[in-house]
Parts: C-alpha cells; sequence; structure tokens
C-alpha cells in the first residue's frame, strides 16, 4: 500500500471550462479570424460551415469539435512514462552567459554545439538552445537544426519541438535533412494575437501541404496588450485562438495529422506596465499555468508546462525561487514535462549554469514527490525497539543498506557543514554548476551516424551557396 500522492486542489472546475468552451466557439463562429492567405482562403471556401468574408474566416461549431477530436498527439517513447519527468531547455536564445568569463554576449555555431552537447547530456529535449549568430541570417534555422540532428538524440526531433521554418526555402532545407537524418518534421502555424495570421507563415504552411508533415498551431495573447486585461479573459482568447487555428489545419493539412502544441497550448501571458515586458516567473503566470493544466486535461492535450523561465538576469535567488515554486506547483497539478530550461531575463538571455541548476530543482521536486509505500518494513517497529537510550542507529545494517534509498543525493546543491563547504573551496553555486557544465561537455559522447553526418553536411553547404534562399530572408516584407 502506498501513501497517498500529494496533490494540488482547486482551479478550474468542468462547469467554468464548460462556460469558457462555449464562449470560445461563440467567438470562432460568429467573430472569426484573419487568414490574408488566397491560397488559403480557396481551400477553405470548398467547405460547408466555412464563412470568408474578405480575409475575415468563421467555421461552425461542429468543424471545431471535429479538428478537436481528430488532433493527434504522438508522444516519444521517453514522455510515456509518467515515472519520467522531461525538461526542454532553451528556444533559440540570441545572447548568452560565457562559460569562462561570465559575461553576456551574442552565441556562435560553436556555443551552440557546446550546449547542444550539455542538453543531450542532460537528457533535455525541445528546440536548439540558442542561435549562431556568426552565420548568415538565412543559415540561421538550418544550422540550428543541423546540429541538433549531429549532437543530440532529442533535440528538434518530436512534438516538443518549437523550431521556426521562417521561408519556404529554408523549410525545404530543413525537411531534406530531417529525412536524411531520420528525424521528426513538423511546421507550426502561429496566431499574432488578436485573432490573425502572419501572411509569410500561412505561404510556407501553404507550400508545405503536398508533403504530408504533421502541423501545429499556436498563439500567445499578452493580457492588456495583445488581449483583455484579465487574465481569465486572455485565456478564454487563447482558446478561441487556438480552436479557429486548428480547424484551419485540420481542413487545408488533409494528408497528416494536425494538434494544438504542448508547448504553448492555451498560452496566456502576464505583461509588467511598468517595464513594459512580460513577466515570466511571476506568480500571475503561475496562475496562468495551472489553469493551463486544467485546461489540457480537459482537451486530452500532453501539456509541456512553462516553468523553467524567470525574469531574473542571471542565475540567483530570484530563479531559483520562481523557477522552484513555479515548478512545484505545477508538478503538484500533475505535470511531467516542464520548458524553458536554462532561459533568463523572460526568455532574453541563455545561461548552462542556470540549466544544471534548473535540472536539479525538478530532481528536488521529484524527491518531494515519490511514491512512497506505507508498509511494516518501513515503519521499523523492531529498529526503535533494539535501540536504546544513549545508542545510536547510524551503525545499524538497516541504516546502511537503506540510505542511499531513503535520502536523495544533490549532484549540485551542497548539503555539507560550513567548515567542509570552506575546506572544498568555498564555491558558489553557479561556479559548481559551471564545473559540471564543462564536465558534461567534455565528457559528451553521442555523435550521429558518420555517413548521415557526411549527408547533412552536403545539404548545408548546398544551403551555403543557394542565393535564392538568402534572397528569401532579404526581402520578407
Amino acid at each position: 500500500m502506498f501513501i497517498k500522492d500529494f496533490t494540488l486542489r482547486g482551479g478550474l472546475s468542468k462547469d467554468q471550462i464548460g462556460v469558457m468552451n462555449e464562449k470560445a466557439l461563440y467567438l470562432v463562429e460568429n467573430i472569426g479570424i484573419n487568414i490574408p492567405h488566397k491560397g488559403v482562403l480557396d481551400l477553405l471556401s470548398n467547405y460547408n460551415g466555412v464563412a470568408v468574408e474578405k480575409n475575415n474566416v468563421r467555421f461552425k461549431n461542429d468543424l471545431v469539435m471535429e479538428a478537436i477530436k481528430k488532433s493527434e498527439y504522438i508522444l516519444p517513447d521517453y514522455a510515456k512514462n509518467g515515472s519520467n519527468w522531461v525538461i526542454s531547455s532553451g528556444v533559440n536564445q540570441t545572447k548568452y552567459y560565457d562559460l569562462d568569463t561570465k559575461k553576456i554576449r551574442d552565441p556562435a555555431a560553436a556555443d551552440l554545439i557546446e550546449l547542444t552537447k550539455l542538453c543531450d547530456a542532460l537528457d533535455t529535449v525541445g528546440a536548439a538552445p540558442v542561435k549562431p549568430l556568426d552565420v548568415p541570417i538565412h543559415l540561421h534555422e538550418i544550422l540550428m537544426h543541423k546540429i541538433s540532428y549531429e549532437y543530440s538524440r532529442y533535440k528538434c526531433n518530436d512534438i516538443y519541438d518549437i523550431m521556426d521554418k521562417s521561408t519556404t526555402e529554408c523549410s525545404n532545407y530543413i525537411h531534406e535533412m530531417a529525412r536524411a537524418a531520420g528525424k521528426w518534421f513538423s511546421f507550426g502555424v502561429w496566431m499574432i494575437s488578436p485573432r490573425a495570421f502572419d501572411k509569410k507563415n500561412l505561404e510556407v504552411m501553404y507550400r508545405l501541404l503536398d508533403k504530408g508533415i504533421p502541423m501545429w498551431v499556436s498563439t500567445m495573447p499578452v493580457a492588456g496588450v495583445s488581449a483583455p486585461i484579465t487574465l481569465q479573459s486572455a485565456l478564454l482568447q487563447s482558446m478561441f485562438e487556438h480552436f479557429a487555428g486548428l480547424t484551419m489545419l485540420n481542413l487545408v493539412n488533409t494528408k497528416s495529422l494536425n494538434y494544438i502544441s504542448p508547448n504553448d497550448a492555451f498560452e496566456a501571458d502576464p505583461f509588467d506596465m511598468k517595464y513594459s515586458t512580460f513577466v515570466y516567473g511571476s506568480a500571475e503566470y503561475a496562475r496562468v499555468t495551472l489553469n493551463r493544466i486544467s485546461l489540457c486535461n480537459h482537451y486530452n492535450i500532453p501539456l509541456m508546462a512553462k516553468t523553467l523561465l524567470t525574469a531574473a538576469k542571471e542565475p540567483d535567488a530570484q530563479a531559483a525561487f520562481e523557477i522552484g515554486s513555479h515548478t512545484l506547483l505545477a508538478a503538484l497539478s500533475g505535470a511531467r514535462a516542464f520548458r524553458c530550461g536554462g532561459l533568463l531575463n523572460h526568455g532574453e538571455l541563455y545561461s548552462a549554469e542556470m540549466l544544471v541548476i534548473v535540472c536539479e530543482i525538478v530532481e528536488y521536486i521529484k524527491s518531494i514527490l515519490k511514491k512512497e509505500e506505507f508498509s511494516e518494513e518501513n515503519l521499523m517497529v523492531g529498529e526503535i525497539t533494539e535501540v536504546g537510550p544513549g545508542q545510536s542507529f547510524i551503525g545499524r545494517k538497516s541504516t546502511f543498506e537503506r540510505f542511499r534509498d531513503e535520502y536523495w543525493e544533490p549532484g549540485l546543491f551542497n548539503h555539507s557543514n560550513l567548515g567542509q563547504w570552506r575546506e572544498m573551496g568555498s564555491k558558489t553555486l553557479w561556479q559548481c554548476a559551471n564545473e559540471i557544465v564543462k564536465k558534461k561537455i567534455k565528457e559528451h559522447e553521442y555523435r550521429i551516424d558518420g555517413d548521415v553526418k557526411k549527408e547533412l553536411d552536403k545539404i548545408y553547404e548546398m544551403a551555403k551557396n543557394d542565393k535564392q534562399l538568402e534572397d528569401s530572408f532579404k526581402f520578407r516584407t
């Protein structure tokens, strides 16, 4: 018999979600979304239940419900076991804490390789951690995928991928690389709140429709900026935009599966009016996460909780508190996949040390919530009886046999006393994390098959000399 799991109660009720669902369907059917692409509009015009007025498109409720019912979520094997917690690390950051100087600088391709090795050594998933800003812009996304394929088992390789493919030419190269490497390939369609799609993004989607590619929709309305000020209304707008986008995909992308991205499902972001910025890591954002968990559970969407992001500027107490408390709340509500590991300052900045700290925080929370058997063996009445006053349990056989299983032994957090800490060099947490980062990178072994790498190199060389690819980024107006 096991002790009952710790859980967090509260949040949106079934009836409250029902009200939000009804209002989201009303908005999809009566207000509609902006789809500024003639080819997509022509395809949608062929369906009963679709109303097209210039660029505004409205969908009947039955089409929306059919799209929700047909949405398909292919989880990777590592995410199918609830005991295996998932960490996604990085979303193409453009600023980076140098590992030697601790100075903030632009990341380069060499940094991307090192960080991808670290991410793989820590068994993390998701997008590439940083952008290689030392190569031309039209090669950024292609090189991020190439390096992810070459040095990671998980990066850019499943439903948790959220990498951009900004132009048709770029997406074609990445698709070719994915096929050569035997990797997952999907395409994301982003809503620009309030209720509009980006024409360039739609054009890439339209050109990929014949390829049978999984497609997902996502949106990130910001309360008080691109959505009404209340978080409830921002969540409702997110539901409306996700439902409309998913319905569009279900009608036009008929050769493959479509889904709401687990990474940002029903995302709604709070905004700090004083600093004019997102406030990831805030109390309000933690509340959004808890409501997102309720919504994802209701619609059977595998949630990737965005709890590993902070407003802190460096790996400090603010970062640890915001990430730790947010992740614990989400875990108590049932989340077992968490994203944005390593990100600082609302996602503007990447820190390898922060990623190591984040992984330790998650292990700490896992230890709190681990399954615990209630049994005579664990109550140990015999041990209590046999050890009398003035004696100790430290030398008991049971202590020696069981202490490693009973206690979590941190890899980073230091449980030593003050004297021991001084003897070990009085190192800060940042210093200790830095040492782990460098050790993990040095010892990382995974490499893609040599013949596959040669094929990826060949495709990349073609991309480097492709004027049409280069021009596709120059003229994105």
